[in-house]
């Protein structure tokens, strides 16, 4: 029973194959066909006596296997053969000859023919076995045609670059990539050793790598030209006998981007960095700039008062380095308004000289009656600050840097400078200078030719002066520095006129409201609830926001103002204005913090900008803006 299903089984797996026999002969045709008839269940045979029919059939239907005699009536030989093998390439070929003739059968094999046989040398049994092994082995022929037609494509279209060597790592088959990367051509990297390309002193290195048989690593390799690039190699030995495969990727790129990213994470730290420093010590010139005007509001004679102005001045000063530094820092908000070139230059030349450092001598210039552009200040400062930067990277043993601002009219319209007036800020050094190649892709980000830059500095100038509505020039050469031009657009044809100072004048701003002052600077607080107190407000104070939350609930009258840190312990700035705008809606806010104002934007508080005062800030500038706010709540 078992022998049985098997059997049945086994005759279920045979294909039913389709043949074309070609035979001129009536008598061989219906020997060949009788031969066959007894497995017609898995042997189905059509038969034509002519080549021309025959080519013709082959295009129109799929055939299995061609039973071909080579003498027909419209053809003869090896070129029956020929003839037939282009329009049947898919199709396995049994030769059905006459002619015992072994250099036909030979040749007929070698270039196509599954097999060869002569008339009246077989009988059913090997005429169907001769069958059956022809059609097997054209499939075979065919899965490894088209597999290595795979692994060619493979090879050839691969991004990755693939080396065939033989011992002493020379190069016996490449594809594209593996050229590309070398910098060659494949004629000539084909017949080279790998080792012209890698530094002499790892050759000892290489053939120690390749006694592990198969590994991974990386190298530099040195190109013709001079570059160099970074490539990741796997490997290995003896795919076949004294053949090797060498796989290698060019992540030069990559590393260059790793890198960049590394740089850009500490920058974005330097950053952090430098707006924690700046806010503690903000917050320190806050109770510094308080008590001074404590001083200054209770001195008893003139003298008195001129030391509180003076340290009322010097706060003013630091408060300036804190606000560069913040700029530095890049945590300011975009805040456009009309600005003074000249000024803004001036006013960050001790950061411009720290920056340059001792080797190189600055020289600012700032043209008198300059017009006024609309930008932000503190992107304006940025961009002097990359300037700098960049130029005192590139003037590695010293030289000169020089910055002037001036009022620039274009007479000409072009698309690089519209015609129109401007103001030019123009920053030149005495540096190494830059080919065209590198001018064309300086503004590139990430683009960088420092082996420790993050390409982010004038790519970061070039978005500044465009979302400024301005142009940004550069002209350089090898050897002779580099001079950045910037235009900006003159903002309604204005002109500064020449402030002169203005005398220190104290104003009361008395109320009698109750305010909710909230600090965790015990000194500040203390200092601004006495100035608040002298006003005549009834102030109650808290030193974080739980503690402010509990107040509020537990006091029976009306709050018409809270003043609030941003960054505080346990419930910060944004938790308690929650809380008083659920339980207060009419309650006016002033929020303060020693961070910049972009603070209150990434703690999710959305306030008008007259809602903010950024320490350290005079008593006089908080008494006018809380009259502000109580005045207009009251109309």
């Amino acid at each position: 029973m078992n022998e049985m299903t098997s059997l049945v089984m086994e005759q279920q797996q045979i294909k039913l194959l389709d043949l074309l026999l070609i035979e001129d002969n009536p008598v061989d045709a219906r020997l060949v066909s009788g031969l066959l008839k007894g497995h017609s269940d898995s042997l189905r045979c059509r038969h034509v006596p002519r080549l021309d029919q025959a080519i013709q059939l082959i295009k129109a239907v799929q055939f299995d296997v061609i039973l071909l005699d080579l003498n027909l009536e419209d053809s003869s030989g090896y070129e029956t053969f020929s003839s037939i093998l282009p329009v049947a390439s898919k199709t396995a070929i049994l030769v059905l000859s006459s002619s015992d003739d072994e250099e036909l059968a030979v040749r007929t094999v070698r270039e196509g023919a599954q097999d060869y046989l002569v008339k009246g040398s077989f009988d059913a049994r090997l005429l169907v076995r001769s069958i059956r092994y022809a059609y097997e082995r054209k499939q075979s022929q065919e899965a490894l045609r088209q597999s290595e037609a795979t692994v060619r494509a493979i090879f050839e279209n691969t991004l990755d670059g693939i080396i065939i060597s033989g011992d002493g790592l020379i190069c016996l088959e490449v594809n594209s990539a593996a050229a590309g990367i070398m910098g060659v051509s494949r004629e000539e990297l084909i017949g080279s050793t790998l080792l012209r390309f890698v530094d002499p002193e790892t050759e000892a290195e290489w053939h120690n790598l390749f006694q592990t048989r198969s590994g991974r690593t990386k190298f530099w390799i040195r190109r013709d030209d001079g570059a160099k690039r970074l490539v990741d190699c796997a490997f290995n030995t003896n795919i076949l006998p004294e053949r090797h495969l060498i796989v290698l990727r060019d992540i030069t790129e990559q590393q260059n981007l790793e890198e960049q990213l590394r740089q850009s994470q500490k920058m974005e730290a330097v950053g952090r960095l430098a707006g924690g420093v700046a806010h503690d010590f903000n917050n320190i010139l806050g109770i510094i700039s308080g008590y001074a005007e404590l001083l200054q509001l209770n001195a008893v004679d003139s003298s008195q008062k001129t030391r509180a102005d003076k340290i009322l001045a010097a706060i003013e000063k630091a408060a300036l380095l804190t606000k560069q530094l913040l700029a530095f820092g890049r945590r300011q908000v975009m805040s456009p308004k009309l600005l003074d070139l000249g000024v803004v230059v001036t006013e960050v030349n001790s950061m411009v000289h720290c920056l340059a450092g001792a080797e190189i001598q600055v020289m600012i210039h700032a043209q008198e009656n300059l017009g006024l552009v609309k930008a932000d200040q503190g992107q304006l400062e940025q961009v002097v600050f990359n300037l700098t930067a960049n130029a005192r990277d590139a003037m590695p043993d010293g030289g000169v840097l020089a910055i002037k601002v001036e009022n620039h009219r274009c007479m000409t319209h072009s698309s690089d400078l519209p015609a129109g007036d401007y103001v030019l800020l123009s920053v030149r050094d005495t540096g190494t200078g830059m080919d065209s190649d590198i001018q064309s892709r300086i503004f590139e980000p990430f683009f960088t030719t420092k082996k420790t830059g993050t390409g982010l500095g004038l790519s970061t100038v070039y978005g500044i002066v465009k979302q400024s509505g301005g142009y940004i020039h550069v002209s350089s050469e090898p050897g002779n520095g580099s001079t950045f031009n910037i235009f900006l657009p003159l903002a309604m044809n204005t002109r500064l006129k020449t402030s002169q100072p203005v005398e220190r004048r104290h104003i009361d701003f008395e109320g009698h409201e109750t305010i909710l002052l909230v600090d965790d600077e015990d000194d500040l607080r203390h200092a601004t609830a006495e100035y608040l107190e002298s006003c005549g407000y009834k102030v109650l104070k808290a030193r974080n926001g739980k503690e402010a939350i509990e107040i509020s609930d537990g006091f029976s009258g009306e709050i018409e103002l809270l003043i609030s840190d941003i960054v505080m312990p346990k419930v910060n700035g944004r938790g308690l204005v929650d809380h008083i705008r659920k339980t207060r809606p009419q309650t006016n806010v002033v929020l303060i913090s020693g961070y910049a104002d972009d603070a209150v934007i990434r703690h999710g508080i959305y306030l008008e900008t007259t809602c903010f005062l950024q320490k350290p800030f005079t008593f006089q500038v908080l008494g006018a803006k809380i009259r502000t706010l109580l005045d207009k709540r009251v109309n």
